[in-house]
């Protein structure tokens, strides 16, 4: 089993758990670079959602601060130091990971072929972090006894709110470069209150109240979810906006305000990025030609294709057929 290995924290940061070199193939390097975002100086953002193409095992040195990961689908193996981290979600139950590295440590990212995850990863530098308890004049002992604590962990499922967020992050809109990175950085710092807020709540043996549905009633929360689901299996591909809506149980416009609520995007967007991952993983691992691809994707037109991958994805698909 071929694996890459990964030999460097990126520009030596305190980075989160993805962001590491690649060093044996400049164009992963560049699409993972591409996710990557320092929002400000000692705030780290990485997202990603990937199916591996190939088998990993990615080490790196990682410095003092804390590492919060976000998992909205698939599964994680990861070690900070010898503090084994393995995650698993499904679009019905995300999760999330806080983990405090009081000093400098080994990270190790394990995953196989074909592996996913969408994902969310925040990198905070105690120096920002005392910067922003300098600003608002207090401390928090909470926060404070947990830094110290080296590979500390604190799991919690994250809330529908934290959720939309995260989703947010991972599929930007396109928007400005200045707008989009105060666009990151406010869900960012928003993810961030959450954890600090649930750190809290289970020092004290109480629920967050980060943890609300923002205006969606539980059941209105889990038919979203559900319809999530059904659009990134492939099974809605054919079906009109009332199809999918009889379905749910609910009309078109009710519909479309709660997904967007929770995911950020319409439904019509959310399901033609789904396909187009889709493509992308036949691609990567099923060794599909460009013109199958496009049929996954809904594209009659291999060109038209074409050049929504390469929008979406940074390179030609033909590109990627190559290194099948």
């Amino acid at each position: 089993m071929s694996s890459l290995s990964y030999a460097q924290n990126l520009e030596g940061l305190p980075r989160p758990e993805a962001e590491v070199a690649i060093s044996a193939d400049n164009a992963a390097l560049h699409a993972h670079r591409k996710h990557m975002r320092e929002l400000r100086p000692g705030l780290h953002l990485h997202y990603d959602d990937i199916c591996e193409p190939q088998s990993v095992h990615a080490h790196a040195e990682i410095f003092p601060g804390l590492r919060i990961v976000l998992l909205l689908e698939g599964a994680l193996d990861l070690s900070y130091g010898d503090r084994d981290v393995r995650l698993a979600a499904t679009v019905d139950k995300p999760c999330a990971c806080l983990v405090s590295v009081a000093e400098a440590d080994q990270f190790t990212r394990r995953a196989q072929r074909g592996a996913y995850s969408r994902r969310v990863n925040l990198g905070l530098e105690f120096d920002w972090m005392d910067q922003v308890c300098a600003s608002s004049q207090g401390r928090s002992r909470t926060l404070d006894a947990f830094r110290c604590q080296h590979l500390a962990t604190m799991q919690w499922q994250l809330s529908a709110r934290g959720v939309a967020l995260a989703e947010q992050i991972v599929r930007p809109l396109p928007m400005e470069p200045l707008l989009q990175s105060l666009y990151l950085e406010c869900r960012s710092l928003e993810l961030v209150t959450e954890a600090m807020g649930t750190l809290h709540a289970q020092a004290q043996g109480g629920v967050s109240d980060t943890h609300d549905l923002k205006g969606l009633r539980p059941r209105e929360h889990q038919r979203v979810r559900e319809l999530h689901a059904l659009l990134s299996s492939g099974q809605a591909d054919a079906m009109s906006m009332d199809d999918i809506a009889r379905q749910a149980g609910v009309n078109a416009n009710t519909l479309q305000r709660q997904f967007r609520a929770v995911y950020g995007t319409t439904i019509f967007d959310h399901l033609r990025e789904s396909r187009l991952l889709r493509a992308r993983q036949a691609l990567e691992l099923e060794g599909v030609t460009v013109g199958q691809a496009a049929m996954i994707a809904g594209y009659t037109s291999a060109a038209n294709f074409a050049t929504a991958y390469r929008r979406r994805f940074g390179t030609p698909p033909k590109l990627v057929r190559t290194r099948v």
